[in-house]
């Protein structure tokens, strides 16, 4: 027995449907073996798939659907592990993964699909639980808009133009805000119909793209309390705020926009998120007071540090509009990532010693063969640093402190959040961090990046020491200073110490940085502020 994912087995027997009604199907699940994972994903997608097949009353079905949801929901816990926040593009068994866990909840979703035609006929069996039906319906869906989040995808058409129908049929049936309960979301506040298309909703516009697998957790899980705040109105009421607009004809979510247009389809829908932004702004300031998370309801497992930065996302993206800067020019660039080794060999045109460039061995033999420069400017590694820091060719809007910008070229690179970047204009080579990473229905893969305005330099340190033995030495990219702002250094992850001297080993005077704080601790890099002090 195993949990690994070897998720290619197929050695599931394939055998008729395992039951005949909602207390066989409950057996069936129990008798499955938990602890071999690829086997119970084969048998639960197999059963779901001869069940949409099979002819079952709509009440009946609803009811093993029901049982199904913690099986499967057990089942995407264990396949996020594989695929969630992975870089991209994904390898072979991330991304299979990813599409086991689509899979698994479109199986789920069709079995309540099944239901709507009856529903919307007046079944009378399904009278008394046509609005539980369609709100676990709207909260398999949402589950599909985790799992997207989750791979860094944009879901695709077909998922929102399915949620928009559960809600027009919500809405026609008149059940939309009818509480029902929900053993899988115990901490969850008012469910409803409204609540969980909401949710939904809200999910996708926090933008999991840009969000760790953490923060989209957090969200996820926030959302249970806070989604009943925004209900999407079929007529445009008062406000001063934002509006979020939802059209139910659209294969898309939701839009923030600052204010509403007047004329508008039947289809639209506008929600109001003032509450909303009271309950995270008012956290906020609990927050910076002194409160801790868990009196606010945000959970005993994230710090004040984590939740203030997250909810100052959710603020920037549920309540303050984008604004458009009316530049829309397409721009070529050339990126490269592979941390501080890349990125001091684009900035430099060199590739990085990890001996002493100059072959120092003491401090004095430092003083003397400093004034010595190199001997030969021959790189035995460049051809080698140029074909594993190639640089991939991308195209999009770009500014001064950042860009967005879709692949073009071949794939050369995989990329996460927080990965240093080095960018190439028709100008300069500049520096800065992903910020957002999402793969397109079409597979074409687009990042976003937040560009340090300084020039950069690379630069070839030793941390000083009193010990006998010197540590080796590191690459550094030195960020220039800017009108508004110092220099900083670029240097590997679990650099920075308050206080530690770094002292450069390139030709030329020695010079010596202080580091005084960490301004960004990214996935392959940290960015310092420092002092300098004499040599």
């Amino acid at each position: 027995m195993t949990n690994d994912f070897t998720l290619t087995q197929n050695d599931a027997e394939s055998t008729a449907l395992a039951f005949a009604d909602v207390e066989g199907c409950g057996r069936w699940l129990r008798g499955l073996p938990l602890s071999n994972i690829p086997k119970h994903y084969e048998a639960i997608r197999d059963q779901l798939k001869r069940l949409s097949d099979a002819e079952f009353s709509p009440r009946e079905r609803a009811r093993i659907a029901e049982v199904f949801r913690e099986p499967v929901l057990y089942l995407h816990t264990e396949l996020a592990r594989r695929y969630a926040g992975k870089p991209q593009p994904a390898t072979d068994r991330e991304l299979e993964a990813a599409e086991h866990a689509i899979a698994l909840w479109q199986g789920l979703w069709n079995q309540y699909s099944a239901c709507l035609k009856p529903l919307l006929e007046g079944d009378p069996e399904l009278q008394g639980v046509k609005a539980k039906v369609i709100q676990r319906g709207l909260w398999v869906g949402k589950q599909l808009v985790l799992v997207y989040g989750l791979a860094r995808r944009l879901p695709i058409p077909a998922v929102w133009q399915e949620l928009h129908a559960y809600y027009r049929l919500a809405e026609i049936l008149e059940c939309s805000v009818t509480a029902v309960s929900d053993e899988l979301m115990p901490n969850a506040i008012g469910v409803s119909c409204y609540s969980t298309y909401s949710h939904a909703l809200l999910l996708q516009l926090s933008d999991p793209c840009a969000l760790t697998v953490r923060q989209i957790e957090l969200i996820d899980r926030w959302l249970s309390m806070w989604s009943r705040k925004v209900f999407p109105y079929a007529q445009q009421r008062e406000t001063e705020g934002p509006v979020i607009q939802i059209d139910l004809d659209a294969p898309a979510g939701a839009t923030l926009l600052q204010v509403a247009p007047r004329q508008v389809g039947e289809a639209v829908r506008f929600g109001y998120p003032a509450k909303l932004a009271t309950s995270v702004r008012g956290r906020l300031k609990r927050l910076a007071t002194g409160a801790n998370p868990a009196e606010l309801q945000l959970g005993h497992d994230c710090s004040v540090e984590a939740c203030t930065a997250l909810l100052t996302h959710l603020d920037s993206h549920w309540y303050s509009p984008p604004k458009k800067t009316g530049d829309d020019t397409q721009t070529g660039l050339d990126l490269c990532v592979g941390g501080l080794g890349a990125a001091y060999f684009r900035v430099s045109g060199r590739t990085f010693n990890r001996q002493d460039p100059l072959g120092r061995l003491s401090y004095h033999g430092t003083q003397h063969l400093a004034t010595l420069g190199a001997l030969t400017d021959y790189d035995r590694n460049k051809e080698e640093a140029e074909k594993s820091w190639a640089w991939e060719h991308w195209q999009g809007t770009y500014d001064s402190d950042e860009a967005t910008v879709r692949r073009i070229g071949g794939a050369q690179h995989r990329w996460h959040l927080e990965q240093l970047v080095v960018l190439r204009d028709d100008e300069r080579v500049r520096c800065g961090y992903v910020t957002r990473v999402a793969l397109d229905g079409h597979g074409d893969l687009s990042v976003t990046m937040k560009l340090w305005a300084g020039a950069p330099t690379a630069i070839a340190v030793r941390p000083m020491t009193t010990m006998l033995s010197e540590d080796p030495p590191i690459p550094g990219i030195l960020i220039g200073p800017t009108p508004d702002q110092k220099a900083t250094i670029i240097t590997p992850p679990r650099t920075f110490n308050p206080g530690r001297v770094l002292r450069s080993i390139d030709s030329g005077p020695e010079r010596r940085l202080r580091l005084t704080r960490l301004l960004r601790r990214g996935a392959d890099f940290e960015r310092v502020a420092f002092e300098e002090t004499p040599a």
